[in-house]
């Protein structure tokens, strides 16, 4: 009768695993910005050259680095709002990255 009781409370302190719902965390992802400010001469047809990198935000991303490489894509408007000619003249350009 001993070794019954015991066989049975040896059988009645196992736990039985109880199932954990798996917990998942989902992060609101919001696209980030990333901006430069470049100094660029205006070239006679509105487009830029001798840029340079004034500031970049986030400074490790190389955001400066790509907008430099983008500038001779750029085009402006010939005339400023004063209505002369920005020929060699130099702006600033911001640019601003949305990165997913």
């Amino acid at each position: 009768m001993i070794a019954s009781l015991l066989a049975a409370a040896a059988v009645s302190i196992v736990p039985t695993p109880v199932a954990q719902p798996v917990v998942t965390q989902v992060k609101d992802v919001q696209p980030q910005i990333a901006e430069a400010l470049l100094s660029c001469m205006v070239k006679r047809d509105g487009g830029l050259t001798a840029c340079s990198v004034q500031s970049e935000f986030p400074a490790e991303m190389g955001v400066g680095k790509a907008a430099l490489t983008m500038a001779s894509q750029f085009q402006v408007e010939l005339m400023g709002p004063d209505g002369k000619s920005r020929a060699g003249s130099f702006i600033d350009v911001p640019v601003r990255i949305r990165i997913r």
